[in-house]
């Protein structure tokens, strides 16, 4: 599956119509349907503060196409419950404070936009499929490098029987390699301090990254979202 970024596409009030938000008008659908494409529409869900919504994207396709591409716009990351500029604000978060756990970034994160629920093991994953997507061209292993890090901490601490116990949470130390990839790439891309702009930055990014790697952020797998009746041309 292609991902093309519908320019423009903006989520609005909270109130929104219907709960959804249609990526094209039935007009675009139609030019693209004039021009020979087979066209589905295909519904993501999306929380938006307290508000649980659908997004409206469009899958397109010619005949003889070796894959078909889909058509969202750049606050929706599939697969992800939360617009982009959420995970982004985690990421920047995290990655430019290393005295802040995970567990702080996601409570920091539920009060910025009122969010009933945002798992602190969100972080880490966000974190880590940025930073794996940052280094797989330079082919750098993402997880060799973390257990190096969690080699020399425990070296370090080797005489504390609590660092050793089963389970515990990864430590700052344990993803500074990862927080430095991920700070790296976003530098001072996310420092505004008016919410709007920092949206409208998000949206850049967002269509930067997909350009530049031709995946969506925090992409893991192909996602198939709700599929919908296709769309006819209408008359």
């Amino acid at each position: 599956m292609k991902y093309i970024i519908q320019p423009g596409i903006k989520i609005g009030t909270p109130e929104i119509t219907n709960k959804k938000i249609n990526v094209l008008t039935p007009e675009e659908v139609n030019e693209y349907r004039n021009n020979g494409f087979t066209c589905r529409e295909r519904a993501y869900p999306l929380t938006i503060g307290r508000i649980e919504c659908e997004v409206i994207c469009l899958e397109i396709w010619k005949k003889g196409d070796k894959e078909h591409s889909l058509i969202i716009p750049a606050f929706l990351l599939p697969r992800r419950d939360y617009p982009a500029y959420v995970y982004l604000f985690v990421i920047n978060l995290y990655s430019s404070n290393p005295q802040l756990g995970q567990r702080k970034v996601a409570e920091e994160t539920r009060k910025k936009y009122d969010l009933k629920t945002f798992a602190h093991t969100t972080v880490g994953r966000a974190m880590k499929a940025l930073a794996a997507t940052l280094t797989e061209t330079a082919a750098i292993d993402i997880e060799a490098i973390a257990m190096e890090d969690v080699a020399k901490e425990t070296e370090q601490k080797e005489k504390n029987t609590d660092f050793n116990r089963k389970g515990r949470f990864p430590s700052v130390l344990d993803t500074s390699t990862i927080r430095e990839i991920v700070k790296s790439f976003f530098n001072e891309k996310l420092k505004s301090r008016c919410q709007e702009w920092f949206i409208v930055a998000c949206d850049y990014i967002a269509i930067y990254w997909n350009n530049r790697f031709q995946r969506p952020l925090m992409y893991t797998a192909p996602v198939i979202g709700r599929k919908l009746s296709s769309v006819r041309q209408n008359t």
